[in-house]
């Protein structure tokens, strides 16, 4: 079984694979398990989180 820590640390993963950390400001959003808050320089976002149904990361994106 996999600890809350390690699903942290996996989403945590996905965003330094998927983003230039000195570009971006991350926050916490607690309304997703795990849930972080990416915005860039543009003030656009989204939102990382662990799924808790599929046990893998998962994304959204600001809806325009």
């Amino acid at each position: 079984m996999i600890s809350l820590e390690e699903n942290e640390a996996k989403v945590m993963d996905w965003i330094d694979n998927h983003f230039v950390l000195n570009e971006i400001e991350i926050e916490d959003f607690p309304f997703f398990p795990h849930g972080k808050l990416i915005r860039d320089k543009n003030g656009e976002c989204i939102v990382v989180f662990w799924c808790v149904i599929y046990g893998r990361e998962d994304y959204h994106f600001q809806e325009a």
